[in-house]
This record gives C-alpha cells, structure tokens and sequence, in this order.
C-alpha cells in the first residue's frame, strides 16, 4: 500500500486525469489505488496475475499479456509506471530509455525500487540519464522500503 499509494499521488498531481502505461502490472492493484487519477490505464505483464486483471478492465481500464523487454506500441501515455518491476531490465537505464519513446510530450516516469544496496547502485545510474522531479522513500509497518521517484529524460 505504502508504495502504491505515492505512485498514485505522483499521478494524481503530475499528470492528473493523463493516460498511464503501467509496466509489470500484475494483478492490477496499482489501477486500483490510482481510482479516476488517470483516463486511459493500460497495464501490461507477461505473468499469470494478469489474468486476475482483467475482470477489471473497461472501456478506459485494458490490461494486455506482453513480455516488457519486446512491447511497443503507437499510443503515447502521460505517465508510465514500472512499479516493482524494472529489477527485470539487466540494464535498467537501457530499458527505461526504451519507454521514453512511449511518452507523450512532458510525460513523466514513476518507478518504484525496493531499497537494497543494488538498488542505490541502479538510482545512480539512473540519475545519469534521468532528472528526478521528486522522490521519497517509503516504508511500510514490516519495516519494508521503497524508493519512488517521478523521473523525465535529461536534456542536457
């Protein structure tokens, strides 16, 4: 909940209303927790939860099975989240990268990372291509964290 919920509030404020690809969406809990924060939601995953997904989709909720590292698609999303999910990049600024072309104009990243020492090591990287426009670091009542940024590509 502690991660999902400021996910949600990063949209709710950045990118109110805006469409949302949620990357490794699994069973569709953030959807659930972004309420009418977003238009158009589209989640993706290659897994099996998925299936539990899409007794919620509508005509503005999809959720599709498609592995990460080969979607593409034409739409352009305001907001694309990997929540818990880019661990699944070997190069995570590669795969991030990949997804700018899916952004519309002024559109942000929202990534969520479990805190570990990898981790820090992968913000750092990240931090080379990305500019963070906020972040925080969440932890939840078992002691469990989260680092959660909103990241654009750096134009410098």
């Amino acid at each position: 909940l502690a991660h999902h919920s400021v996910l949600a509030g990063y949209q709710r404020k950045l990118k109110p209303g805006g469409s949302v690809l949620d990357v490794g969406c699994g069973e569709g809990l953030l959807r659930q927790q972004l309420g009418d924060a977003c238009g158009l939601y589209l989640g993706i995953d290659f897994a099996e939860p998925i299936r539990l997904a899409t007794v919620h989709a509508t005509e503005h909720t999809r959720f599709m099975v498609a592995d990460m590292h080969e979607f593409t698609t034409t739409e352009r999303f305001d907001a694309i989240v990997f929540d818990e999910s880019l661990y699944y990049y070997h190069d995570q600024v590669t795969g991030l990268r990949r997804y700018t072309a899916m952004l519309a104009p002024h559109g942000v990243l929202l990534v969520s990372m479990h805190r570990t020492a990898r981790t820090a090591v992968v913000w750092a990287q990240i931090a080379q291509a990305f500019e963070s426009l906020d972040e925080v670091e969440v932890t939840n009542r078992n002691g469990v964290a989260w680092t959660v940024k909103a990241l654009v590509p750096r134009t410098d």
